[in-house]
């Protein structure tokens, strides 16, 4: 295997030697990026079915294809003056990091590969090895003293039932004319010789708290960022609410290395993490959250609807584990709620942003663009201390995400 640089913008290419004297390219300024050379065959490129990989033989082969897939490009562009460009607000686009952003996380990454020098996982990182049928991980579990208040199943009912137009056929227009007749409520309307069958049709559905029906019943008339569809959460069970954030070698098609889970606890917030300590312990970390699923189980996540929950779907069907019909669960996706009710407040919704507004504060950190290189330096040297800024990433998502679930019911109702 031979090493080589090239730049991202102008694709020019430079040597290891080169690389070693300036990570910028000469010519445009743009980042230089690793480019392998790997004589490999066509038939050991392309992945082996998923239920294959049960031989131990077939699943090095699978993880081997992995990592050649994550080492052929990095995800991410720089961008030397974040403050005068509108960065997306989509958090699925985490290809964009600062100049500044990469300059401190590479001194970062060298002050705890300094730190962290000669130690063992379970010396930097408080956990413990665990085992499933389809293999081994490490899982990190935390309690977080975080307060967990959230909407209560009647504060859920009776917003439900001041807005009429849940109910086919009433729009604004008509639910004034109703409103002003005294019909306040649906429930009011069960007196009313044409609505009384629609109202009762809803107010059995809402009593059956069928937070998954509910919720297609407001997708009728409703955004999906109404402040309503977030009051839904008031119907589910404290401990059947999973928080969801999981870190990735890149986008779709690449390996999961850690998948973090949040829920509540009597102390307030407990996570669990899982971590592959290599690509090989991918399908033991997704199995890992799927045990810990139950068929009631609601997710929180922040754009998980379009790339975490889709991502671990699609990595469940590359290893031909099953159990996909769990994430068809009721989804709380808090970047479409906090997009609409932060509005003006923010100049983005990047979650970075959204916890300055919250007042939440970092340690250890690095940017989700720079997980996978983090990885790739722990793979590369066996030193723990990249691995230790990914968890802590990740594990302050997870109660930020938290805080944010309910601290989002104060800005619907200050």
């Amino acid at each position: 295997m031979t090493v080589s640089y090239f730049c991202r913008k102008c694709s020019k290419s430079y040597s290891q030697n080169d690389f070693e004297t300036s990570n910028y390219c000469k010519d445009c300024g743009g980042f230089l990026l690793k480019k392998y050379a790997v004589a490999v065959s066509q038939a050991d490129s392309e992945a082996a079915p998923a239920r294959a990989y049960k031989k131990t033989g077939d699943l090095a082969r699978v993880a081997e294809n992995l990592r050649r897939r994550s080492e052929e490009a990095k995800e991410y562009e720089i961008i030397p003056q974040p403050t005068k460009l509108n960065r997306p607000e989509r958090m699925d686009s985490d290809g964009w990091i600062s100049g500044c952003e990469l300059d401190d996380a590479l001194k970062l990454k060298a002050d705890l590969m300094l730190k962290f020098e000669g130690k063992s996982l379970p010396e930097a990182i408080h956990g413990e090895n665990i085992s499933n049928d389809h293999g081994e991980c490490y899982c990190v579990r935390q309690n977080h003293r975080v307060a967990f208040n959230r909407a209560t199943a009647e504060d859920c009912r009776r917003r439900l039932l001041l807005d009429l137009k849940l109910l086919p056929g009433i729009g604004p227009a008509r639910e004034r004319m109703l409103k002003q007749q005294g019909y306040r409520t649906i429930r009011d309307l069960m007196g009313h010789i044409k609505w009384r069958k629609p109202a009762a049709d809803f107010i059995q559905l809402m009593d059956s708290r069928d937070v998954l029906a509910l919720e297609a019943r407001l997708r009728r008339t409703l955004p999906k960022s109404h402040p309503l569809a977030h009051y839904l959460a008031g119907f589910c069970r404290d401990r059947d609410l999973a928080i969801i954030d999981i870190e990735t070698l890149g986008l779709f098609g690449r390996p999961i290395i850690l998948v973090g889970l949040a829920e509540a606890s009597k102390r307030g917030v407990c996570t669990r993490q899982f971590l592959a300590r290599d690509v090989s312990e991918e399908a033991a970390v997704i199995w890992a959250l799927v045990r810990r699923l139950g068929s009631d189980s609601s997710f929180v996540s922040f754009n998980g609807r379009c790339f975490d929950i889709p991502f671990i779907r699609e990595r469940i069907a590359y290893y031909g584990l099953g159990s996909e019909e769990v994430f068809e669960n009721p989804h709380f996706d808090m970047l479409h709620f906090a997009r609409r009710a932060l509005r003006g407040k923010l100049a983005s919704c990047r979650l970075e942003s959204v916890e300055k507004y919250l007042g939440v504060s970092r340690g250890i950190d690095v940017p989700g663009a720079l997980v996978p290189e983090f990885y790739d330096s722990y793979q590369r040297s066996g030193n723990v201390g990249p691995l230790v800024a990914i968890v802590e990433h990740n594990q302050q998502d997870l109660v930020t995400l938290a805080q944010l679930f309910c601290s989002l019911y104060q800005e619907w109702d200050p």
